[in-house]
């Protein structure tokens, strides 16, 4: 991940939002090889990259839920599905 150019102040939140989202979920699927190097030490490994998955699936709802701008009926099938599996991800708030 590198820093591009500057943006421009003049954006929608939406926009601003999905950019955020976007940087987070590359510094989630970014390997750290120190944390995963502490992770194999303390016997966990495994349960890391669990908790990384669950993670990545979380933030792709927030992504397809947060941006319907043109909503038509497949979306709302979609965001149903999706509130359905909510009540997991809410322990992570």
């Amino acid at each position: 991940m590198r820093d591009q150019n500057s943006i421009g102040k003049d954006e929608n939140s939406t926009i601003k939002y999905e950019r955020a989202l976007d940087l987070f979920t590359e510094s989630v699927m970014k390997p750290d090889h120190d944390l995963r190097g502490c992770a194999h030490n303390q016997g966990c490994y495994d349960e890391l990259l669990e908790i990384r998955e669950h993670v990545l699936k979380y933030l792709k709802t927030l992504k397809e839920v947060t941006h319907h701008t043109n909503a038509d009926e497949s979306d709302e099938i979609e965001t149903a599905k999706l509130i359905k599996e909510k009540p997991y991800y809410a322990k992570w708030r």
